[in-house]
C-alpha cells in the first residue's frame, strides 16, 4: 500500500482523491469490490480511476478498462495486487489523455526531477550538486511510487542508443505480469 499512500499524500490536494469508491459498497459482490471497500486507499484510487475513465474517450476507455477490471476481480483480496492493476489503469488513462489535476501534479513532479538532475549533474558547487542529487533521488523515488519509471526499460530493443535516449523520461511502468 506504500504507494497509493505516497500518491494520496502527494495529490491530497486533488478533491478526486478525497474519497471513494465510485459503487456502493453495500452492493460490493467480488473480492476485489469488498476488499476496495474495506481500504480508503484503494476506495480512493478506484474513484480517481473512474473518474480518469470518464475524461478519456469512450473507446480508448473501454479499451484500458476491461483488461484492467478483469485483472483487477483475478486479485481477489490482494490488495497490493488490486493497487497494481489500479495504478496502471490511471497511468494508461493518463497517457490515454485525462487531464486532471493529478496528471498536472505529476507533470510538476517531473519538471522537479528534471531541474534537480539539471543541478545535480550540472552544478560546479559540491553543496549544489549534493542538493541537486538528493532531491531528485526523493523526486525519483515519489515517481516510482506513483507507477512512473525512468526510461522503458521494457523495451527489449538491442539497440543501446534508444536505450541511452530514454532513460531520462519517465514513462508508466508495465507490469508484464499483469498484461497475461
Amino acid at each position: 500500500m506504500k504507494a497509493t499512500a505516497v500518491l494520496l499524500l502527494f495529490l491530497s490536494g486533488a478533491p478526486a482523491w478525497a474519497e471513494g469508491p465510485s459503487f456502493d459498497c453495500s452492493q460490493a459482490e467480488t473480492d476485489d469490490e469488498v476488499a476496495i471497500c474495506q481500504d480508503p486507499q484503494l476506495s480512493a484510487l478506484e474513484l480517481a480511476t473512474t473518474e480518469a475513465f470518464a475524461e478519456v474517450d469512450p473507446h480508448g476507455a473501454k479499451a484500458i478498462a476491461r483488461p484492467a477490471l478483469k485483472a483487477r476481480h483475478a486479485c481477489g483480496s490482494d490488495a497490493a495486487c488490486i493497487e497494481d492493476v489500479l495504478m496502471q489503469a490511471m497511468n494508461g488513462y493518463w497517457a490515454a489523455g485525462a487531464t486532471s489535476s493529478d496528471a498536472q501534479n505529476m507533470s510538476d513532479l517531473i519538471a522537479n526531477w528534471d531541474d534537480a538532475n539539471n543541478t545535480c549533474r550540472g552544478s560546479t558547487d559540491a553543496t549544489e550538486v549534493s542538493e541537486g542529487c538528493l532531491a531528485r533521488d526523493l523526486a525519483a523515488i515519489k515517481l516510482h511510487d506513483i507507477g512512473l519509471c525512468e526510461g522503458n526499460y521494457l523495451l527489449d530493443d538491442p539497440n543501446f542508443a534508444i536505450a541511452t535516449i530514454l532513460r531520462e523520461h519517465w514513462v508508466p511502468c508495465v507490469y508484464r505480469e499483469l498484461q497475461e
